[in-house]
């Protein structure tokens, strides 16, 4: 099969490999910025919806989100799972779980959908820039330059830098930077939260390397598998598709393609997933895992009782001894980690958790602790939460970041064993009375675990990925600015 042949499209174990050849790959090539790439594709394939800076109104940023974005990853096909109301996902190309395959979204129209998109295309991971003066826009420097360098940025001196959350502002307009390091300026962004509104300009090669570094490019034969299949937006009526057609499908200019993706047949994921053209793999189930996962009916699950239920908002920790929660029983150091738990909850200790908790109650959630184990648990219908409070203070933040890593985990195994066999998703959080650096919270989000701060006006802090899952289930959060409607 030489470069210019027709890969089939319809092959669902083709889309699987090339899914996990894709995962695989970003793990070599840890400079590419997957997320902001996706939504450069989507842009990149829909230019024709999106006006030139300069020539009348962008388009607004929930149709960039639903129909460019959700247009170009949605995917209808019979041996994809479907939405809990049987709706078709959407499917970044970038997005896999621990074992490489594909991780679906809910649709952006949905009210709990995550808002993926919105911050990808202005914000801290996105590639808008609220700049509005004309000029620069034709200016290739200012385009191309790392956000992090632009001078019109105002930061507000208070969160530090490296885990900045979209409040520095931009000098023109006092709207969100949506600062990142190393990002140009792709699109313009107008106007606050939902009410923006995007134009594009012409995107050159040093553009599109800031997110696929000159060495890392894609290898095109897994890109090909993973995006066209299932896709009404890309379907071809002969069910196939070469990288020359790709590259027309998308408009890029030869040069642009070739900085982008790796045509060698030899490169060794493209070689691994053309080897399986004429000899087709195992086809093998694909669940899904959404940000907040799909249950069985409540009927069909039973409720685990264990640890003591919190009702009062503004309650106070107690600590009170209670029937412990189901595989307690089984804890080896039962003793030894009483005896720790107490040092641990000291006035600050308890001032965070009862700011942290007060959210939940208010949202209407159910919230439990326990005198020997979890320091909260919040109860959804969809999942819980389980959070480890830990203070800074002066104390070896690494020391403290191992601890809390420990403990969690400890308590995901054997305090909630009974919560796991009914089939609740355990999503795990560290809570701190102030942000940790940023690389202790990137650590902590590559183990699946949120990280959560109390800001100075006691609400709920973090990365945003972290609050997305909190907003999802109804809690309020630190206000965002890059996403309230405000005039």
């Amino acid at each position: 099969m030489n470069v210019q042949s027709s890969l089939p499209i319809d092959r669902y174990d083709l889309y699987l490999l090339g899914s996990r050849l894709l995962a695989r790959h970003l793990v070599r090539a840890p400079g590419i910025r997957a997320r902001a790439l996706e939504v450069a594709l989507a842009t990149q394939r829909f230019q024709h919806l999106i006006p030139l800076v300069g020539a009348g109104a962008g388009i607004s940023l929930n149709e960039l989100a639903g129909r460019i974005c959700d247009g170009l990853y949605r995917k209808v096909e019979s041996r994809l799972p479907r939405g809990p109301e049987g709706e078709d996902l959407i499917w970044p190309l970038l997005n896999h779980g621990s074992d490489g395959l594909p991780r679906p979204l809910l649709p952006q129209h949905l009210a709990v959908a995550e808002r993926r998109w919105h911050k990808l295309s202005n914000g801290q991971y996105g590639i808008g820039c609220h700049a509005s003066a004309l000029h620069f826009w034709n200016d290739p420097d200012f385009l191309e330059s790392d956000r992090d360098l632009c001078p019109f940025r105002v930061y507000d001196g208070s969160v530090p830098l490296m885990i900045d959350q979209g409040r520095q502002h931009c000098g023109f307009d006092g709207n969100p930077c949506g600062w990142q390091p190393g990002m140009p300026k792709f699109l313009q962004v107008l106007g606050r939260g939902d009410e923006a509104r995007l134009s594009r300009i012409d995107w050159t090669v040093p553009m599109w390397q800031a997110l696929v570094p000159v060495g890392q490019r894609l290898p095109v034969y897994p890109v090909m598998a993973a995006l066209y299949f299932g896709s009404p937006e890309l379907g071809r009526a002969g069910r196939g598709i070469s990288a020359s057609q790709f590259c027309l499908d998308f408009k890029f200019s030869e040069t642009i393609f070739s900085a982008l993706f790796d045509l060698d047949p030899e490169h060794p994921l493209n070689r691994i997933l053309l080897a399986h053209v004429d000899d087709p793999l195992r086809d093998e189930p694909l669940s899904t895992h959404f940000v907040l996962p799909i249950l069985p009916e409540r009927s069909e699950r039973g409720r685990p009782l264990g640890g003591r239920l919190v009702l009062d908002p503004d309650e106070k920790p107690r600590y009170q001894h209670s029937r412990p929660p189901g595989g307690l029983a089984r804890d080896p150091l039962l003793a030894e980690r009483r005896r720790r738990r107490q040092l641990e909850r000291t006035p600050q200790h308890d001032e965070v958790l009862t700011h942290f908790r007060r959210w939940f109650r208010l949202a209407g959630k159910e919230v439990r602790e326990d005198a020997d184990t979890f320091d909260f648990l919040a109860v959804d219908e969809r999942l819980v939460l389980l959070a480890e409070i830990k203070i800074l203070g002066q104390q070896d933040v690494a020391e403290a970041i191992q601890e809390t890593i420990g403990q969690l985990l400890y308590y995901e195994h054997f305090s909630l064993a009974s919560w796991r066999e009914e089939g609740y998703p355990v999503m795990r959080a560290a809570v701190f009375e102030r942000p940790p650096y940023g690389e202790y919270v990137t650590f902590l989000q590559n183990l699946d675990i949120h990280t959560f701060w109390i800001d100075e006006v006691h609400r709920i802090d973090g990365p945003e990925e972290s609050l997305a899952l909190l907003r999802q289930l109804g809690v309020q959060v630190h206000v965002d600015p890059e996403l309230t409607n405000r005039g």
